[in-house]
């Protein structure tokens, strides 16, 4: 076997030269983000307040979200944190390595970039070993920094082993889903399959671990998941480790059968044979082609969207005790209507004196709290959209997209078609939202007029000038500057961040005219401006007809050299 593995470090320093952007904006962003919101949420949750949100926790919609609420029985910000942030910071990092394994084993593979590197002197299993050492490192690197900087930015309650131990975990998640994507990458006939049953274990992993959290006597459902697994650590609580060791263990164990069935495949093969197409194909168009390419992904979205919304729109039936008990949601929800409260009121008192202030303002309570959630999940539409624009660059980059502008196909409608379906699923991915919300909302209120649907639609359509916008900017990057494509993801990170801690006034207010974002009304305490969204749609029309017109008179190869 110790040939198999020949040349091993050497393709792992390949790998991380060839990782040193991706993964540092991932590692980066992951330790900005978690490390970044302590100071924050701790300013913005002590005392009674810290006090009073711990029965939200134990609502089954809470533990459905971000699971069991341990932190209940501590009542310190240290065990409250890991309650809101562990899970969907864990969900962050098997993303991560699942994207990270498959770039670099099954996608190499489709590109022929694999077969070169096999026609050098290196082991059978090499690619696969560089693959799992550097996502040993990268997920090393990431929770030394994520460790470090929670017991640096944290209170008394955030303790070095617990910090030590919130990174630890991490890594061990990471780990096991890189695992799941190497072994999904030998049974998969391709990339996109493989990428495709690895997030469908993430999402089956995620949703089997909740009647473990709500439940104890089905408790067995969430120590088979690893995310109900890595709740089990309970960082800054009893500080468990066992669950690191279990993770470790099933890491190394799936990680050894793909590297035996890795052994036993061919090159640019699947153990699952690909299914068979058609006799005669039915693709006519341009068009056509770029839909077949989007179609599972836009489909994947909608799904997501819908469960997303509905998921959320679960906590609408205990609306009144989830703002009434936490400062915080009263300033991100009710503190942009201008409803403030008095010290010293019982929780009663709140919730009598928080509907009398928001229906003499003309607003209920729901729909404040939906204006919140339509803000951060608008604003999520556009990854989607984004990456539906970026991956024109990826065809481009592959040789396919010159191909196919080697026939009859006019560049402007090749690039069209990629515009075409952004456009589109920009308004498709906002409806997702509505039903969501409203189906869900509609099920656990008694009171169907305090969501109304009208509002809805308002709410959510509002942000489709701005989201064309974010459209627009990308498919001008693409016609003019194609290899700096991927800024388009950092000036989505800055909106996101400027809107978002916006509302908890940790960033200055003038930050937010430098984003579309920043100009959508925020309903029902904002009227719709339509000056502002006419010449927001008028700007994402100039970026996209400049695009288009840099896309048709540059070199098709412009990304390549």
């Amino acid at each position: 076997m110790k040939g198999n593995f020949e040349n091993s470090m050497l393709l792992t320093r390949f790998i991380l030269r060839r990782e040193r952007i991706i993964g540092s904006i991932w590692i980066l962003s992951l330790v900005f983000v978690v490390v970044g919101l302590v100071p924050g949420m701790r300013s913005a949750i002590s005392g009674e307040s810290l006090e009073s949100l711990m029965p939200m926790l134990e609502l089954p919609a809470m533990v459905f979200m971000i699971g069991p609420a341990y932190a209940a029985l501590y009542e310190t910000f240290g065990p409250l944190y890991t309650n809101f942030m562990m899970l969907f910071t864990a969900l962050t990092v098997g993303l991560m390595n699942i994207f990270l394994i498959v770039r670099h084993t099954r996608a190499d593979e489709e590109k022929g970039r694999y077969e070169v590197v096999r026609s050098l002197p290196i082991g059978r299993l090499a690619n696969l070993n560089a693959a799992m050492i550097a996502a040993v490192i990268i997920n090393a690197v990431m929770s030394v920094l994520i460790a470090i900087g929670m017991f640096v930015l944290g209170d008394e309650s955030m303790s070095f082993v617990g910090s030590m131990l919130w990174g630890v975990s991490l890594g061990a998640i990471g780990l096991v889903f890189a695992a799941v994507a190497a072994l999904f990458c030998q049974l998969s006939s391709s990339s996109r399959g493989a990428m495709g049953y690895s997030f469908a274990a993430l999402g089956i992993f995620y949703i089997i671990r909740v009647p473990g959290d709500i439940d104890s006597a089905m408790e067995i459902l969430s120590l088979i998941s690893p995310l109900g697994l890595v709740m089990r650590t309970e960082a800054y609580m009893s500080n468990h480790w066992w669950p690191v060791a279990v993770m470790l263990c099933v890491a190394a164990v799936i990680t050894a059968i793909a590297y035996r069935l890795n052994f036993s495949r061919d090159i640019d093969r699947g153990l699952i044979p690909a299914r068979q197409g058609r006799s005669e194909g039915r693709i006519k168009t341009s068009f056509g082609l770029t839909l077949r390419l989007l179609k599972t992904s836009l489909i994947v979205w909608i799904a997501g969207m819908v469960m997303l919304a509905a998921s959320y729109g679960t906590i609408f039936g205990g609306i009144d005790d989830f703002i009434a008990h936490n400062d915080m949601y009263q300033q991100l929800i009710l503190g942009p209507a201008g409803v403030e409260f008095a010290e010293g009121m019982s929780p009663e008192q709140t919730v009598e004196f928080m509907r009398a202030a928001v229906s003499s303002a003309g607003y209920t309570i729901t729909e404040l709290f939906s204006s919140m959630i339509i803000n951060m999940m608008s604003m999520l539409t556009a990854v989607p959209l984004l990456m539906f624009i970026l991956k024109l660059k990826h065809e481009e980059r592959d040789i396919r997209s010159e191909l196919l502008l080697a026939t009859p196909v006019r560049r402007k409608k090749y690039l069209a078609g990629f515009v075409g379906i952004s456009f589109a699923a920009s308004v498709i991915l906002q409806l997702s939202l509505i039903f969501g919300l409203y189906s869900m909302g509609g099920y656990v209120l008694q009171d169907w007029s305090e969501l109304s649907l009208s509002f809805l639609m308002r709410a959510n359509l509002a942000y489709l000038p701005a989201l064309w916008v974010m459209i627009g900017l990308a498919v001008l990057i693409i016609g003019l500057v194609p290899r700096a494509a991927g800024a388009v993801w950092g000036y989505f990170a800055f909106s996101f961040m400027v809107i978002f801690f916006g509302r908890l006034d940790l960033f200055p207010s003038w930050l937010a005219n430098l984003t579309p974002m920043g100009f959508v009304p925020q309903l029902p305490m904002d009227q719709i401006k339509w000056p502002v969204m006419l010449i927001l749609t008028a700007i994402a029309a100039l970026l996209t007809t400049a695009g288009f017109l840099f896309y048709s008179k540059r070199d098709v190869n412009a990304i390549k050299n």
